[in-house]
């Protein structure tokens, strides 16, 4: 580890060098080079800039999504234990004895039980297709930002040639 640290702040200082060396020997091309690659970068960045923005708004839209069928699925079954509740109020007035009451009861339970877990089971369906759509537009967005920066990146490494340079050359 501390010789990649190492080796890096090497590559550093020496591409530092090697630029202070362009500017020393003629600072107008340096300027003019450093410019032209500032304009290619901020020009590069539009594509980025917008699919991020797509991106964060699939987000928004999935994320709302998700918590509209998280709060239909509570409201559903908020109501559904309301009912359940009256039932077995009502049940336990029209009760003949206490058998019967039990009876019905246990019944009530059974019914009950099979409503929270079938409840569970589609919150986390909802929350699986969210992560799943998550996931989706995670993979998306790199694809359209990261891989063409490390396409830009693969061209800009080669440096550039000066006027003097490229007067010698001729």
């Amino acid at each position: 580890m501390f010789s990649q640290v190492q080796d890096y702040v090497n590559e550093q200082i020496q591409a530092f060098a090697g630029q202070a060396e362009r500017f020393g020997a003629d600072p107008l091309a340096a300027f003019r080079d450093g410019m032209a690659q500032s304009v290619d970068g901020l020009k590069s960045l539009r594509q980025p800039v917008r699919a991020a923005a797509r991106s964060g708004i699939q987000f928004s839209e999935l994320s709302h999504k998700t918590l509209q069928e998280l709060i239909e699925l509570q409201t559903k079954a908020t109501t559904a234990a309301l009912t359940e509740i009256a039932e077995g109020l009502e049940r336990a007035s029209n009760a003949r004895d206490f058998a019967a009451l039990v009876n019905a009861q246990a019944d009530a339970l059974r019914q009950s039980a099979e409503r929270v877990v079938n409840d569970a089971a589609r919150a986390l369906e909802i929350l699986a297709g969210a992560g799943k759509g998550m996931q989706e537009i995670a993979v998306e967005t790199y694809e359209k930002v990261a891989k063409p920066a490390e396409k830009v990146a693969v061209k800009t490494a080669k440096p550039r040639r000066t006027r003097k340079a490229k007067a010698k050359a001729a």
